[in-house]
């Protein structure tokens, strides 16, 4: 019988659904590492995770203190790079609680790789085995890393212009042949500082984000903003490009009611599984966005049983690219017109779907099911 533990915030629902999807299968309680006890000087992983056999690492993002420390974590290993400016530890320590800001992305994600890197020697020394490797779990939270490991499998993907350092950068890869572009932080989630960008030929400009720069800051914005004056869209484009930003060829996707959409697949153990139909009036689809969900199945029947199957399977080709994740969410992209299937992003906390069920079982139940020792 497996042991647990799960690292992640305690009370939140992520944690409650694994805790009870444990106990629906008449597992032990796992034993739950909060990320700031982790984080901790003093932690001692090998008393933490005795007699545990499996461990379940969690987002640190509902962790406000773990933000703080991994900035910290990112200035100790930060790389030379001068498009990325970097806050020193002591301005670190004393930054406030807010969610809704992007603050240092890329000192943060160096943090929390060498995080990431030190769980997993956890893991090695005391024999407990991770249900997505914490390697991966650094990969998947840069999507350039993301996109070489799934060009180099040939799923198939938006082409990409690069990184973009800013405004001027961003005109010259759009001068290449890219009109309409998606530009996306690489270390960013939930669609933190996305901006859908399009410019017609007579050089007018547009563009749907959810980035509203704020002194030194990126504000996180719930509802996205209609950009079209060429000087907030040069500041804008300016303060993404700082938190190291790839910029994809915006893909055309299939519509149904007027609405665009796309699928939030989750797959476990190399299965498609629990599926969502994300839509929206406008160019972004995450559900928090107040955007909707569609309707499963009038959305299979207006793509058609091929297209549908060949999602799935593109979904499962993307996850297979990272063996040693038990589960992921996948974001597949239907085109328009018989364009074929993407891949949007993948995500190694994608399977938030409490409501939804696949063969009768959540998310978690099918995780803790198929899980193999």
């Amino acid at each position: 019988m497996t042991r647990f533990a799960l690292l992640g915030q305690p009370g939140t629902r992520r944690t409650a659904g694994f805790l009870a999807a444990c106990a629906s299968r008449g597992l032990p309680e796992p034993r739950v590492i909060p990320w700031e006890e982790a984080l901790a000087p003093d932690f001692d992983p090998a008393a933490r995770l005795s007699g545990v056999d499996a461990l379940r690492i969690e987002t640190p993002a509902d962790c406000p203190a773990a933000e703080r420390v991994l900035l910290t974590r990112g200035h100790d290993t930060r790389q030379a790079e001068s498009h990325h400016p970097t806050l020193a530890p002591e301005d670190c320590a004393a930054l406030p609680d807010d969610d809704g800001q992007l603050r240092h992305q890329r000192q943060w994600y160096l943090g929390f790789r060498a995080v990431l890197d030190d769980i997993d020697a956890w893991c090695r020394r005391t024999g407990v085995r991770p249900m997505n490797a914490p390697g991966e779990i650094a990969v998947l939270f840069d999507k350039l890393a993301t996109r070489e490991v799934l060009e180099a499998a040939d799923v198939s993907m938006p082409p990409s212009g690069g990184l973009c350092h800013g405004f001027d950068h961003l005109v010259a890869i759009m001068d290449r042949g890219h009109d309409r572009v998606f530009l996306k932080p690489c270390h960013g989630s939930s669609a933190s500082g996305v901006m859908a960008i399009a410019r017609n030929k007579r050089g007018d400009w547009r563009a749907v984000t959810t980035a509203q720069p704020d002194g030194n800051v990126i504000r996180n914005l719930k509802r996205p903003r209609e950009i079209r004056q060429l000087d907030e869209l040069r500041s804008t484009v300016d303060a993404v490009g700082r938190q190291r930003a790839l910029v994809e060829r915006w893909f055309p996707k299939a519509t149904l009611g007027g609405r665009a959409f796309d699928l939030r697949v989750v797959v476990v153990a190399g299965m498609a599984a629990h599926v969502v139909v994300r839509t929206s009036r406008g160019p972004i689809t995450n559900l928090h966005l107040d955007n909707r969900r569609g309707d499963l199945k009038a959305t299979w029947q207006a793509v058609g049983e091929p297209a549908w199957r060949r999602g799935l399977q593109l979904a499962e080709s993307a996850a297979l690219c990272f063996p040693g994740c038990h589960y992921v969410g996948v974001d597949v992209m239907i085109g328009v017109r018989g364009q074929g299937e993407v891949i949007a992003e993948i995500n190694a906390f994608g399977d938030l779907l409490h409501h939804e069920r696949w063969r009768g079982k959540n998310p978690w139940e099918l995780e803790v099911d198929l899980w193999r020792w």
